[in-house]
């Protein structure tokens, strides 16, 4: 905003200038003190919008492959699927609805709709704000849910797909009908085991999708990489002097070299006689 000073520079000028073209319409009898003033509003203006220019917000696209979840359930018999697109960080960037069920006209409304809150998120218009306008608004289907552990009713399509998308990307724990143990139930409590290689790959198995990551880490094998084995892998593969060129049998990879009369998988550091 201007301060005082400013507008108060900006009207002399403007009068500075205008100041032949006010004489010449007194002469002629024809002054018109609202026309003035609102040329002087107007350049009031122009010089604001110059010295504050807008900055268009820029678009953060999702790369093409992204990882989500997909979410079944009926509302008052009527099922609903909510897919969701997230960033690599876990960020909610896109949202998908199909229904069943319904005409051709409110599908493609949903549908239109799913498209234009995902270009909302993807310009940095926070999940809050959605969350907050849609809500508990009303109309039909609504009634009981089915097939979701923490929603059990709702007073309308957009009132479930928020308070799910909030329950699980906001941790807003105020909008389920019923605390489930769902999540927790799905992570095994190993206590003290030592074999953490093999815990993390139960884990991994129940919540990685295994064509996101290609299948690579689901046969047999979960190498966890730190700073420290990059660092490692590094110093090994200048140390290499060629790859054999066959495929490892255990993770795919061509990684496979020979090392004292072995062979040996740099990937996932399996080792067999030649």
């Amino acid at each position: 905003m201007f301060d005082f000073k400013e507008i108060k520079k900006i009207t002399s000028l403007f009068f500075k200038n205008n100041q032949k073209k006010i004489d010449n319409q007194k002469k002629n009898n024809n002054l018109d003190l609202e026309v003035i003033f609102n040329e002087l509003i107007e350049e009031i203006n122009t010089q604001f919008n110059k010295k504050h220019k807008v900055k268009k917000s820029m678009r953060d696209r999702l790369p093409h492959r992204r990882k989500g979840y997909t979410q079944k359930a009926s509302i008052n018999n009527h099922k609903v699927y909510l897919r969701t697109g997230e960033y690599m960080d876990g960020t909610l960037g896109e949202i998908f609805i199909d229904m069943h069920k319904e005409g051709a006209a409110f599908r493609s409304l949903m549908n239109n709709f799913a498209i234009a809150v995902s270009i909302g998120l993807q310009y940095g218009v926070p999940l809050e704000e959605f969350v907050e306008a849609f809500t508990f608004t009303k109309f039909e289907p609504s009634g009981e849910v089915k097939g979701n552990t923490e929603i059990k009713f709702s007073t309308s399509i957009l009132d479930y797909i928020f308070k799910e998308l909030a329950i699980s990307y906001l941790g807003r724990d105020d909008l389920s009908n019923e605390r489930s143990n769902q999540t927790t139930e799905l992570i095994p409590d190993y206590g003290e085991s030592k074999n953490k290689s093999e815990n993390a790959e139960s884990v991994l198995k129940k919540f990685a999708s295994k064509g996101f990551i290609r299948k690579k880490i689901f046969d047999g094998n979960l190498t966890l990489i730190t700073n420290e084995n990059s660092k490692n892998e590094t110093e090994k593969i200048k140390e290499i002097k060629s790859f054999e060129g066959d495929p490892c049998d255990r993770c795919g990879n061509f990684t496979v070299y020979k090392e004292d009369k072995k062979i040996k998988c740099l990937t996932c550091l399996h080792n067999f006689d030649e």
